[in-house]
Parts: structure tokens; sequence; C-alpha cells
């Protein structure tokens, strides 16, 4: 008699997988075809202080910036910044490592609590994000952001 767990059981866990695939590749197609999507690499930091560079969407809302991680089940914004909570937005040009790719902007968001996150975006999207800031209603931005 021969066993069949062990097929199935590969069988499955591969069904898993492929399914797990095709809700990424369906989430990230449908956050960047909604209006004011753009792709914003985030500095994230770890448990240990160490950080590192997450690629997402940063979408634009009418108060507030929506960031979602490239490759994550969840649903929500993993970060949200507050326009009300803007004080200060620097940027910086970053030249481009390889020919023929678009320059990038580092930008830097100071939030009240002391708080900063550091965004890298293509010029184009930084035009966007200046816009966006420079939209603000009066008085909505506390600092220098406006």
């Amino acid at each position: 008699m021969i066993d069949l767990s062990i097929p199935v059981l590969l069988e499955g866990v591969g069904m898993l997988f492929v399914v797990l695939a095709v809700v990424l590749i369906v989430r990230n197609i449908g956050m960047s075809r909604r209006r004011g999507a753009f792709d914003c690499s985030l500095e994230r930091r770890g448990v240990t202080g160490r950080s590192h560079w997450s690629p997402g969407l940063m979408r634009f809302g009418t108060d507030r910036l929506l960031w979602f991680r490239a490759l994550s089940l969840r649903v929500g914004p993993e970060t949200t910044i507050l326009r009300a909570d803007l004080l200060d937005v620097s940027r910086r040009r970053l030249e481009s490592r390889a020919q023929g790719e678009e320059d990038s902007y580092l930008v830097e968001f100071r939030l009240r609590g002391g708080r900063t996150e550091l965004a890298i975006m293509g010029i184009s999207s930084g035009a966007a994000l200046n816009s966006w800031i420079e939209a603000a209603p009066t008085g909505l931005v506390i600092g220098d952001a406006d």
C-alpha cells in the first residue's frame, strides 16, 4: 500500500502559496490603480533599533498621507501621516544610480511629538507631494511645511 499523505500535503502547501501570491498581486494592483497613489520607499526601524528601507505605495488623502507596504496582506495603511501633524518637510535630490533612471527625492517629514519619517520617491511624485502640501487650507499646517 502506498502512503499518499506527503504528496497531498505538499500539494496543499503549494496551493496555499499560489493563493497568497494571487492575493498579494491583486492587492498591489488595486492599490496602485487608486487615484493619488505612487511608489515610495519608507525607512522602517526594527525592534533592535536598526533601520531599513521598505518599498511600498503612498497615497494622498484629503488630510493625510497613507503608506502601504508592498508585500503585505494588511488591508489598511502601515503608516499614516496627518497633514495637521506636519511641522516641516525637507527634500534633498538624489542622483540616479543607473543611467536612464529617474532621479529621486529623499523627503524628511518632521511631525509633532518629535517623530520623523524618511521617504524616497520619484521626482514627479515629489512635485505632486509639494502641490499637496501647498494646497492645504489656511491654518491646517502648523509649522513651515506650507
